[in-house]
This record gives C-alpha cells, sequence and structure tokens, in this order.
C-alpha cells in the first residue's frame, strides 16, 4: 500500500505539473495574442514582411538536414545553416538574395495598399483601444508593485543636476540646456553615469526577475514576459526529473 500511495503521488504530481504547464501555455498565448487580437477587430491583416535571405536559405536546406538527422531540433538546424551561410560565397547566396528582392517589392506594393485601405475611423479607434489597453495594462502592473525601469546614462545626468535648477529657467528651457551641456561632456566624464545607470540596471533585472516570479506562483501570469514563463516551465521540469 505504501508503494501504491507513492506511485499515485507521483502521478498526481506528475498530472498538477502538466496542468500547470498548460495554464502556463494558455496565459503565456493569450498575454502575447490580446493586443493582437484587438487590432484584428479593428485594421485589416497587415501583410507580412518577407522572409530574410538566410531564412530563404534555411528553407531550401531544411530536408537536407532532415535527412541527415530526422529529429533535428530547428535551433540546432538554425545553428548548423548559419555555419554553412557564412562560408558560402556571394555567387550562392545570390539567389536567395534576389527572391529576397523580388518578394520584398511584392510586400512594398501589398503595405500600401494595406496603408490606403484604412480609414480614418479606423486609425482613430485602433488609437485609442490600444491607449486604453496600456494604461489598463500600466496601472494592473503598478498595483502589483512592478518594478520601474530605471534611468539611462543621460537621465542620471540628469537626476544629478535636479538640486542645482535655477527656479527662474522654465523646465523645458533648462533640459535643452543640459542636452547642450551633455553633449559638450568628454568620455570620461560621462563615465560615471554610464557606470551607475548599467548599476541600476542590472539591479532592475534582479527585480523584475523576482518580481515576475512572484506574480507567476500567485496566479498573474498575464503580467510575466513570455520568456519568463519558458524559464518558469523549463526550471519546473528539471525540478520534477530530480
Amino acid at each position: 500500500m505504501v508503494y501504491f500511495g507513492r506511485f499515485i503521488f507521483l502521478m498526481r504530481s506528475d498530472n498538477l505539473l502538466r496542468t500547470r504547464n498548460c495554464l502556463l501555455n494558455l496565459y503565456q498565448n493569450a498575454s502575447k495574442s490580446t493586443l493582437n487580437q484587438l487590432k484584428d477587430t479593428i485594421l485589416p491583416p497587415k501583410p507580412k514582411k518577407p522572409e530574410s535571405p538566410f531564412l530563404l536559405y534555411v528553407k531550401h536546406i531544411k530536408s537536407r538536414f532532415l535527412k541527415e538527422t530526422p529529429n533535428m531540433k530547428y535551433s540546432m538546424m538554425l545553428k548548423r545553416a548559419s555555419k554553412e551561410w557564412t562560408e558560402l560565397d556571394f555567387t550562392e547566396k545570390e539567389c536567395f538574395i534576389d527572391q529576397y528582392n523580388t518578394n520584398f517589392e511584392v510586400y512594398k506594393n501589398e503595405l500600401k495598399e494595406y496603408n490606403d485601405s484604412i480609414t480614418d475611423e479606423q486609425r482613430q479607434l485602433w488609437k485609442k483601444k490600444k491607449k486604453e489597453y496600456e494604461k489598463k495594462n500600466n496601472d494592473k502592473h503598478e498595483m502589483l508593485g512592478k518594478p520601474k525601469k530605471p534611468p539611462n546614462a543621460y537621465f542620471c545626468y540628469i537626476l544629478s543636476k535636479k538640486n542645482n535648477k535655477d527656479p527662474d529657467i522654465a523646465g523645458q528651457e533648462w533640459l535643452k540646456l543640459l542636452a547642450i551641456s551633455w553633449s559638450e561632456l568628454s568620455e570620461a566624464e560621462k563615465e560615471s553615469y554610464f557606470t551607475e545607470a548599467t548599476q541600476l540596471q542590472t539591479q532592475y533585472q534582479k527585480d523584475l526577475e523576482k518580481w515576475e516570479m512572484e506574480m507567476i506562483q500567485s496566479g498573474h501570469t498575464d503580467v510575466v514576459r513570455c520568456k519568463m514563463l519558458t524559464k518558469y516551465k523549463k526550471n519546473t521540469k528539471k525540478e520534477n526529473k530530480k
């Protein structure tokens, strides 16, 4: 009975993992596609950009790779194709470049037709709905305590001068003067601000990852980046195999 109980526990754990991964996939796709779905209800389908010469080459040699290694992953295929591509001379690449150029001309014409087909009412509606969607997202991020993006080097410089601002100078004029003074600084003089910005960015990435893991654990996966959901799923699978 003990062994049977352990077996049932493992089965339940496995089912729990699969269920959790299915939910993560669902939320990942929903988070990524909600804005696109909203756009599709307002605007006509936008023409897709043509594939690059390299991707056309990958399509061309895909069957050869799969014949050699039937279960080859796409990531490995890209790696091998990239190596081959760099070793090709221009004459061998030319047919793929020509095909891309032809496809790009078709794309430009389709894009022009697409832009011409959109009415001013559609543009205004999309602009309004996108703004509403982004505000709703930003409000939710703020409510859930998402870490704020740190300033870059230039804004670190501005912040360092904030207490020295002349109250008689208007804000916009003050910013213009700072932009001029920043452009006149040497690279050595700017270095401390770049260092500060790098340190703030490093800390921000750590804080953001920690926050996103907390959001996953609490069920708010719609506010988490796709790459973090993928990372979480991979880590969960590894832990389950131990």
